[in-house]
């Protein structure tokens, strides 16, 4: 799980986030839904939109964080991906089963 992490924050050469194939699994708690396979193919984690624009988080880890809104990804166990067509997607990092082609142990 954490080299999936690791290899989610990775960046290329232009400074975005590299792209990754991943698939998870949906479930929501207040729904009571869930249980579908979803597979992204050329994701980037992303933080979001700002004004229609995709941000990404190109920050070094010593740098200072930047005011803003806080999604709670660390507490939530949460990230956010950019799909190629420009859609964000939220999932859960503990519902990852396959990372690149590899199976995920949590």
């Amino acid at each position: 799980m954490t080299d999936a992490l690791e290899q989610m924050d990775q960046l290329d050469n232009t400074g975005k986030p590299v792209k990754f194939q991943m698939k998870y699994v949906t479930h929501d708690k207040k729904r009571k839904t869930g249980g579908e396979i979803i597979e992204i193919i050329d994701g980037r984690k992303c933080v979001g939109k700002r004004k229609g624009k995709v941000v990404f988080d190109t920050r070094k880890k010593a740098e200072e964080p930047k005011k803003t809104r806080n999604p709670h990804h660390w507490t939530k166990s949460t990230r956010n991906v950019i799909l190629p067509n420009g859609q964000i997607r939220k999932f859960h990092i503990r519902l990852i089963i396959e990372f690149n082609h590899e199976k995920v142990c949590f």
